[in-house]
């Protein structure tokens, strides 16, 4: 009977404290918004703990001492992990892992979401599934297990794609393709839609110089390829066009030779007569009645004296 009384007289209690505050201590509200989805978890009690969270949205009422309300993004975001204090988080969250006994640090981006999506045959989601699992908000998830999971599958990836240092350069799109692969298959309860290199792998100094080195050896042997190919090419157009020309000339002077030869099989006796007929008549009809003029030697000089031609 006391034991009931006083449960009579704290009830009594908060009533009043309720009535006279207009709200009763340890409410709180959230408001979960569009694009983002809220599980209301009980702390005490019988109903307590994530079997029975409840998924909630849009303004959220629950007491702080007892109940916890967790808001997850549904939408796909993204998030960088860069050295970069400005980008993502002001501490370095380089992505570093190691390609043949190398360590590589990496800027990375990656694309992910939470979904509500219900678990077959069960009455939860996998937002229940993943805090059951983890039991962190998400921004602790991403911060640790999320950046430590991309830290080794990037890892694991590099060692089964047998990768070295030298071959990074060439390998980067086939490296990121495996990762999300790998990222995707640790983390089944998130959506992974992308990751990316936000800039180039970084290398050890010396290790960057060697690759440097290689490549500018590799590029000056293909320059040099390239221009013997080159010389090559135009030696051949220019041989072949010299044997084109030489080619066209002989074939002229074979027509000529052919041209000539008809002509002379043209020529006949009789022809030549008329063609000396035709010269003949020509110097006939041109002639005036004059006699040719006597053309007259002029003086010869001799030795010194002067001879003159006869008649004079």
């Amino acid at each position: 009977m006391k034991s009931r009384f006083g449960q009579f007289i704290l009830l009594a209690a908060i009533v009043g404290t309720s009535t006279a505050c207009g709200v009763v201590p340890g409410t709180s509200v959230k408001t979960v918004e569009p694009g983002y989805a809220g599980l209301k978890i009980q702390l005490y009690g019988g109903e307590k703990g994530i079997e029975n969270a409840q998924l909630v949205s849009g303004r959220v009422w629950y007491n702080g001492y007892t109940e916890e309300v967790v808001i997850f993004p549904t939408f796909v975001n993204t998030y960088q992990f860069t050295k970069d204090p400005t980008e993502g988080s002001p501490n370095d969250e380089a992505i570093v892992f190691s390609v043949g006994g190398s360590p590589v640090s990496a800027d990375v981006g990656i694309s992910f979401g939470f979904t509500s999506e219900q678990l077959p045959g069960t009455t939860k989601t996998k937002l229940h599934q993943f805090y059951e699992t983890y039991r962190k908000t998400p921004e602790q998830f991403r911060a640790n297990e999320l950046r430590n999971g991309l830290r080794k599958c990037f890892g694991e990836v590099s060692e089964n794609l047998k990768l070295t240092p030298a071959m990074l350069p060439v390998s980067q799109q086939k490296l990121v393709t495996s990762v999300v692969d790998c990222t995707q298959k640790r983390f089944p309860i998130i959506a992974v839609q992308d990751i990316s290199l936000l800039s180039p792998l970084r290398l050890p100094p010396d290790i960057q110089k060697s690759i440097d080195e290689q490549f500018a050896a590799q590029q000056a042997a293909q320059t040099a390829e390239s221009n013997r190919r080159k010389v090559e090419a135009e030696a051949a157009a220019n041989v072949a066009k010299a044997k084109g020309e030489a080619q066209v000339t002989i074939e002229q002077a074979k027509a000529e030779a052919e041209a000539n030869r008809l002509r002379a099989g043209s020529i006949t006796p009789q022809l030549l007569e008329l063609e000396r007929l035709r010269v003949d008549r020509a110097r006939v009809e041109k002639w005036n009645g004059q006699q040719a003029p006597t053309i007259q030697s002029p003086n010869v000089q001799i030795s010194g004296s002067s001879v003159q031609t006869p008649g004079r």
